[in-house]
């Protein structure tokens, strides 16, 4: 038997899918118990007869009702409740005098409110079990409540969470452990308010030095964050009743023996209030939430709006029929406006980038219109979804002239931004997207009388994958394929990739194949590369996998002060409202963009014009000031 004698067992644990969560129910295995993991979600656990895993809403008393039920009827009677789940939202601050009433209520909906059915339902089965047995006590019965280094010094910008937490860990627990023991007479109710824990929600959060000194060092003795496996372990501790027999109604710290909060970190600055609208303080000491100019990554969220047009260019087939066609319709009439109204409710419809066809724009005029109202910005996608290398020059030239006027007359502007449908691009496609988009010549910088940064700029080739580029491909600056029945000699040359930057150059935005949904999530019968029956979490995880690395990347560039590598960098998605607008995938986009925005400032939604304007400005100017010569195009 181990030290703390918690074989046996029945533990559940809410909120099982998070960070701390998932480190609880491995923890109480380990110890020999069974254990019920419960959450809103499911999330990937160790498999074990011992362990049963259940999703609920905890806010809701129905829902918290029927899992305790059903935990009873798999493991038994409940003898510990590890209360853990919880929310918060990172992704904005909010002074008290603008913070909205309805994160308030989600906030509290979660943590107090449905911290409070937990607990009550937990102990009114304990309950029920006693009463049962003629009033023989539950053995071991505690209760341990997940609080935070919130509920004790506060948080600025985040009333809701920090006041919820304080309500649990001290008024809350304080009461029920005067309640608990007129049940069990060795009934105990405690909490653990951890600091900062190195769990996924912060990835990232702590990579700059400076803000983790803020954080986790200059007021904390150990220097150091918590590991998942501390506020475990603590958990477990505080569950034994032969480790912890003798506490009851405490709160006990995780935080590294952290002293409080710095107000005032930096002095001899003036730095602008980190919450629009707000007076500067009166004091010359800097807040460091504005000590970023820019963020870390800029997330270029794009829209592939192909519908039927998907089957007519790239996609047409002799085999094609309705039931295919059909597809291009939902993607039109349920898709479409599905991804669009998850961008209203994320408030990020305007830093949209849709790519439509010319064919989607007549055809399904009326989401096109809501689109165009949302804020979006319109790029253009072929008309029919074409490829380049299915037309000749003189077609390519008279499909640019009608979608450029499709879209000016839906918008009101000349668009400038193309994606080359199934990203196949070809020299002439390079030099027609520079003529219609600049007009002053292609040997010299256009007068001063003209905006050096309305170019167009396409997203289909990717020389980089996170940053922004100068297209470098010309009718004389390409790749030429060996003819192998000529001498060695004549082939065996290097592809020039000299820079042949000049002001009319597009700008490339990269885009690629493990940064899209169409050919993981559906399946076209005529179509090679697509698959269909993919599990979303996998398609999911990659993406999560790569904008971590970005992360990181972009954190090593800060801290070895190459901060002007972090400038610029990327992270795009493409999206077809065929496939993300189905109902199996659309949570996932969801989940994914909510991860995303939870990285607060150092994440950036933005239309691809305002990246690609910006970066073109800051090209130029670094050009000119090192004296670059400008190489025009032959």
């Amino acid at each position: 038997m181990s030290f703390l004698r918690l074989e046996g067992y029945h533990v559940l644990v809410t909120g099982a899918s998070g960070g701390i969560g998932s480190q609880a129910v491995r923890e109480f295995l380990a110890q020999g118990c069974y254990v019920t993991a419960l959450d809103l979600r499911s999330s990937p656990l160790p498999l074990s007869p011992s362990l049963f895993t259940l999703e609920a809403d905890i806010s809701s008393e129905a829902s918290i009702e029927r899992s305790i039920k059903a935990a009873i009827d798999h493991f038994g009677a409940i003898n510990i409740l590890i209360a853990n789940a919880g929310i918060t939202d990172e992704s904005a601050c909010h002074p008290i005098w603008d913070l909205p009433l309805e994160l308030w209520e989600k906030t509290y909906a979660t943590n107090v409110r449905g911290t409070f059915l937990t607990i009550k339902h937990f102990l009114a089965a304990a309950k029920r079990f006693q009463d049962g047995r003629g009033g023989e006590e539950l053995e071991n019965l505690a209760i341990v409540v997940t609080g935070s280094e919130c509920g004790k010094f506060g948080q600025e910008g985040h009333g809701e969470y920090a006041s919820g937490k304080a309500g649990l860990q001290y008024g809350l627990v304080r009461t029920v452990k005067n309640e608990i023991v007129r049940l069990n007479s060795k009934g105990r109710i405690n909490a653990v308010a951890p600091g900062w824990v190195d769990t996924p929600l912060i990835e990232g959060r702590l990579d700059d030095p400076h803000e983790m000194w803020v954080e986790a060092q200059a007021t904390v003795p150990l220097r150091k964050i918590a590991k998942p496996e501390d506020v475990a372990r603590t958990m477990a501790f505080l569950a034994s009743h032969h480790t912890s027999g003798h506490i009851s109604g405490q709160c006990l710290s995780v935080d590294g023996g952290m002293e409080g909060r710095l107000v005032w970190p930096e002095t001899g600055i003036i730095a602008p209030s980190p919450f629009p609208g707000s007076a500067n303080p009166t004091s010359s000491l800097a807040l460091t939430s504005e000590r970023k100019l820019h963020p870390s990554i800029r997330v270029l969220l794009t829209i592939d709006f192909d519908a039927i047009s998907g089957y007519l260019g790239t996609g047409a087939h002799k085999d094609n029929n309705l039931a295919d066609y059909s597809a291009g319709i939902f993607a039109g009439q349920v898709g479409a406006p599905r991804l669009l109204k998850l961008f209203q409710r994320l408030n990020i419809a305007d830093k949209v980038t849709w790519f439509i066809p010319g064919h989607s724009m007549e055809t399904f005029p009326r989401i096109v219109a809501d689109i165009v109202d949302s804020g979006a910005e319109i790029g253009l996608h072929g008309y029919c979804h074409e490829g380049a290398y299915q037309l000749n020059e003189n077609q390519e030239r008279d499909v640019l002239n009608k979608c450029i006027d499709l879209a000016t007359k839906l918008t009101g502007k000349k668009p400038i931004g193309y994606r080359a449908p199934l990203y196949q691009l070809r020299e002439s496609t390079i030099g027609l997207l520079e003529e219609f988009g600049f007009l002053y010549g292609n040997d010299s910088l256009p007068p001063p009388s003209t905006d050096r940064l309305t170019g167009p700029k396409d997203s289909s080739l990717t020389p980089h994958d996170s940053f922004p580029s100068f297209l470098p491909f010309s009718p004389d600056h390409g790749v030429a394929c060996p003819n192998f029945s000529l001498p060695a000699n004549t082939w065996m040359h290097p592809t020039n990739l000299a820079d042949t930057f000049s002001p009319t150059a597009l700008v490339e935005l990269p885009a690629n194949w493990y940064g899209e949904d169409m050919t993981p999530l559906s399946y076209y019968p005529h179509a090679p590369n697509t698959q269909g029956y993919v599990d979303v979490r996998l398609v999911e995880r990659m993406w999560t996998d790569r904008f971590r690395f970005l992360m990181k990347e972009a954190a090593e560039a800060h801290r070895g002060d190459r901060k002007d590598e972090d400038e610029g960098r990327m992270f795009m998605l493409v999206l077809h409202p065929d496939t993300s607008g189905m109902a199996h995938v659309i949570g996932m986009v969801e989940r994914f963009l909510e991860w995303v925005g939870s990285q607060g400032k150092r994440v950036e939604f933005c239309r691809c014009e305002e990246l690609a304007r910006w970066w073109r400005e800051k090209e130029i100017k670094q050009k000119e000031k090192s004296g670059s010569s400008h190489q025009g195009r032959k």
